[in-house]
């Protein structure tokens, strides 16, 4: 095995899920930190875990022919994004591989993945981020670290968000705070979450100060006299954007303007269900628009305030629920469709439910293509058929993936 910070020159031959350049030395895999498919790089090995190296580039000999000019000068040390320097077509190309390759050797599905993305939308898009302060500055925590990285913009950011943040950097707070906003109107959500424990600062000299979270809470709330965290009595801030409640603390869409983009797949993959079932339905995101057509459908989640929100439209039946109760809804009678969009750990719990669901199809939506093949793997031992599958680029310019994958009955 290479030793700790030996040096290699290597060439980099594809991108792994996660985002990592791939190159092997001695016929072992070595993920190269911010690498791209085509470039020559002398590299220095950092760490071994799992039977694999990590790497970081020491020199670009040559660079990839889809090696860009990052717009932002912390690019690099900011783990905001890892793939800012990538060209956009090139950056699809491989997630659409990066999908075909988890569903082909984790569930043996051989399936030529749709691209649904919006180039237009490639900057400025977020309409929700997490920002971190450490008392003197705020930002993106760094690549593989808790070190937070002073930002004043971020060309990722919607330009109504980049405008929330200039207001948060006023404050001289330790916290973390997330904040959504409409882009297409004046609101704005706040959420304090717990406060933030950095190391040192990059990007800048001083060393942190300590503030108790009350005196943050106090100072954010100042700044944002609509700010809330859990634990609060007031109801929950919300508004709607394309119909669907975006609710305060409560998970939404990295970009509601590219969100767009999933909702047209998954209605197209849902096609003339009458009767669906939507799990981790959250705020009712992937099932309003079919309620709306008056479709019967019953959400249910995890998160009351969410559920409540979807409720409260009169649109469709929404509950709080956990996985048990997702199994008896699976169980309880034939449904049309079943919609399910879980958390990055994937649907595990509820597969063999799921798996023995009475539905014409299920339309599976999931933010880790290697989760999603493994619960793949258990529907189609159950007789599930892959019958249609899209990438849709809800995060341009970082490696993350989202997947619509559609199942029917063999």
């Amino acid at each position: 095995m290479p030793a700790s910070n030996a040096e290699h020159i290597v060439s980099i031959d594809a991108a792994a899920h996660g985002g990592h350049g791939v190159a092997r030395i001695d016929g072992q895999v070595c993920f190269v930190a911010l690498a791209l498919p085509g470039d020559t790089v002398r590299i220095a090995v950092e760490r071994a875990a799992k039977g694999v190296l990590w790497a970081r580039i020491v020199e670009l000999i040559e660079p990839s022919p889809h090696r860009e000019t990052p717009p932002c000068r912390v690019f690099g040390a900011c783990g905001g994004c890892s793939w800012l320097h990538f060209a956009y077509d090139a950056q699809l190309a491989w997630k659409r591989r990066i999908v075909q390759d988890c569903l082909q050797r984790i569930a043996r599905i051989d399936i030529a993945p749709d691209i649904a993305a919006d180039p237009a939308l490639r900057r400025g898009y977020r309409t929700r981020a997490e920002f971190h302060g450490d008392g003197e500055a705020w930002g993106f925590y760094a690549r593989g670290s808790r070190d937070i990285v002073d930002i004043c913009a971020c060309p990722l950011c919607h330009p109504r968000l980049n405008a929330a943040l200039a207001q948060l950097r006023a404050v001289r707070a330790q916290a973390g705070v997330e904040i959504t906003v409409n882009p297409e109107g004046d609101d704005v959500l706040v959420w304090v979450r717990e406060a933030s424990r950095p190391g040192r600062r990059t990007h800048a000299g001083r060393r942190p100060r300590r503030a108790p979270h009350n005196a943050a809470r106090r100072l954010i709330r100042d700044a944002f006299p609509q700010a809330q965290e859990l634990g609060d009595d007031a109801p929950r801030a919300a508004f709607s954007f394309d119909g669907i409640p975006v609710v305060n603390g409560a998970f939404s869409q990295g970009s509601l303007l590219l969100n767009r983009l999933l909702l047209d797949v998954v209605g197209a993959m849902v096609g003339d269900a009458r009767n669906v079932l939507d799990l981790y339905c959250g705020s009712g995101n992937l099932s309003l628009r079919l309620a709306e057509e008056g479709r019967r459908v019953l959400g249910m989640d995890h998160n009351g305030a969410a559920v409540a929100a979807a409720a409260a439209t009169g649109r469709g039946t929404y509950e709080a629920g956990r996985e048990s109760d997702f199994a008896e809804a699976l169980a309880d009678e034939t449904r049309d469709a079943v919609i399910l969009d879980p958390p990055r750990q994937g649907a595990k719990a509820i597969a063999p439910a799921l798996a023995a669901a009475p539905a014409d199809r299920i339309i599976y939506v999931s933010c880790d293509p290697a989760t999603l093949a493994r619960d793949a793997r258990a529907l189609i031992a159950e007789g599930w058929r892959p019958a249609a599958c899209t990438v849709i680029d809800l995060f341009p310019d970082t490696p993350h993936i989202e997947t619509a994958l559609r199942f029917d009955p063999a």
